[in-house]
This record gives structure tokens, sequence and C-alpha cells, in this order.
């Protein structure tokens, strides 16, 4: 927490400290995830689902100049789990309590046509936080016309509630208004401590009992959308208002 809380710092700064010609803008961001995990299995049916999940927060953006800049902010995201059979076309899924995401990015500005839409790759750090929270368990049977599968799982508690993500990232943006700025983007999150770990246990067709496991380490893809307005229009005007 202590190397986490020494970024914000610096980061906070820098923008304070940033010359005025670049500008500082202020966002909000929305994205359609889902969440990946690696499935390990003794027998052969456990499959990755589809585990679809919003999210939402807001960000800082400072100009380094014309081409580059950087970004943190703060994003809310409700991890999913999950897990499936492959001879079932059903699954479950649910979400667990919500985690807090601070990133740091670094972004440039492509001009691709009359400094009105621009292609923008990103590549950032973002320090996950899991609050604390207990560990479920649930069972289920599912049916198809050849196949019954009965089974079980258990939340591994040996996980972390501090957890490193890797960000890269590219999308488009749009100035409206000669002010605005509209971004469309995909980005992928990599992860590098379990963040969830799922033990299971499955019987089918009332066979020997077989084990599986589901873990993640926080890592998800997202279509993103976002608004951006450049708050440093604010202190600029005040300047130009104040004579001598």
């Amino acid at each position: 927490m202590k190397k986490l809380s020494l970024t914000v710092i610096i980061i906070i700064c820098f923008l304070n400290s940033a010359p005025g010609q670049n500008k500082t803008y202020f966002g909000l961001e929305f994205s359609v995830a889902n969440d990946i995990y690696k499935i390990t299995d003794n027998g052969d049916y456990l499959i990755n689902v589809p585990l679809v999940n919003a999210i939402g927060g807001f960000n800082l953006r400072q100009e380094i100049n014309r081409y580059i800049f950087v970004e943190t902010g703060l994003i809310l995201k409700y991890y999913w789990q999950g897990f499936g059979f492959k001879t079932i076309p059903y699954y479950g899924s649910s979400s667990s309590d919500p985690s807090w995401i601070i990133p740091v990015r670094l972004g440039f500005n492509f001009n691709l046509y009359k400094a009105k839409i621009y292609l923008v790759p990103v590549l950032g750090y973002s320090q996950g936080i899991n609050p604390s929270f207990g560990y479920g368990s649930g069972s289920g049977k599912q049916t198809s016309s050849t196949t019954t599968i009965t089974y079980n799982y258990t939340e591994n508690p040996d996980v972390s509630r501090y957890f490193p993500l890797l960000q890269t990232g590219i999308g488009f943006e749009f100035k409206l208004f000669k002010t605005l700025l509209f971004s469309i983007s995909t980005n992928y999150y990599s992860g590098f401590k379990n963040t969830t770990h799922l033990d299971i246990n499955y019987t089918v067709n009332n066979s020997n009992q077989t084990t599986g496991t589901a873990i993640s380490k926080g890592q998800f893809w997202c279509v993103s959308t976002g608004l951006k307005y450049p708050i440093s229009n604010f202190w600029t005007m005040k300047k130009e208002h104040v004579g001598p």
C-alpha cells in the first residue's frame, strides 16, 4: 500500500506541475468486459464460459506534448466467476464483491484526419484491490439427453487482495465541438497473481468423482467508450481575463 500511495502522490504532483499549454482532461469511461479463467481438469468436461460484466470509472489525463499523454483514475469492477461443461449447453456464473482498479497509462496520439480523428495506442500498469470478503461454495446438477453431471465447488481463500495488471490497448478518439474527446477502444488486462481460485468436484453419469480448478489472475478484456473535457480551460480562461 505504501508503494501504491507513493505512485498516486507522484502522479498528482506531475499533473499539478505540468506546463499550462498542455491540456488536462477529466473523463468518464464505461466498458463491457469479459473475465478470463484458466481451467485445469482431470477429466475432459470442464470449459471456460462467457463472463460478461460492466465496468465504470473516471480518469484524469495530462498531455505531455501533442503526441503523448499520461492518465490515472479509479475504476469500479465486479469480477465474475463461473464454468461450464462441454456436453451440456448450460452454465452457471455469479459475481463477487466489487474490486477497485487504479490505472496509470501512457498513451500516444496519431493524427489520422485533420486533428479530429486520432489513433490511440495505450500501455499501462494498474493496481487492483479486492475488499475483504467471505468465501463461498456452491453445487448443482446439469442434465442433457445423454449426460447427467453433478458438481460442487468451493472458493480457495489462498488468493491475493492486492494484484497488479498490465494493460495494452488501442482505440480511436474523436474531437467534438472543438473541446470534447469521445473515445472507443479495446483493451486487454493481463494478471500475475491469483485473485479467484475455485476447486471443483464433479461426477458424470454416476461415475467416479473428478476434480478440476478454475483460476483467475484478475485478467480480462474489454471494449470501452469514454468522454473527456479539458478542465484546464477553466484556469486558462481565468488567466486570460486577469489584466496587468
